[in-house]
């Protein structure tokens, strides 16, 4: 499944938008447009997106569950940066770990040095994007080994 996210302001108050680009059990002709429509929005609570994209991830049957993030900076957000922001991003990380659930942080932009002591072993750099699919291969192949 492919998902993005992005922060609203609605009557109730503060919101985490999700984007659902690609389903696990709904492929169709669309995902490819959905797929191309992925762009930058707003800010970024990241906390929130990743532990409902991970719970949807725990839910599922496969034995072998690899989260991957792509992220172009730290999360902000109003009343959601810095320390607090990043603590809260590892500790969904370690209780999703318990839980069987690999991570691969992969990051571009200027923000990389950021993300990589967030998510720490997690951390991988696709600034070069040709190198992307065989760094990806080798992420997937590291984690489907049994």
């Amino acid at each position: 499944m492919v998902y993005g996210h992005s922060t609203g302001r609605c009557s109730l108050g503060d919101t985490v938008e999700m984007y659902s680009y690609a389903e696990f059990d709904g492929f169709d002709r669309d995902d490819k447009y959905r797929l191309m429509d992925i762009s930058a929005r707003s800010s970024n609570r990241d906390g929130a997106a990743l532990r409902y994209v991970a719970e949807q991830l725990s839910r599922r049957p496969e034995a072998v569950k690899l989260l991957i993030l792509v992220s172009d900076g730290q999360p902000a957000d109003l009343g959601y940066s810095g320390t607090a922001a990043e603590e809260d991003l590892r500790g969904i990380k370690q209780e999703y770990l318990r839980k069987g659930i690999a991570f691969v942080a992969a990051a571009i932009g200027d923000d990389k040095p950021n993300i990589q002591r967030i998510y720490g072993d997690s951390f991988l750099d696709i600034t070069d994007l040709e190198k992307l699919p065989a760094k990806l291969t080798a992420v997937v192949k590291k984690h489907i080994r049994i």
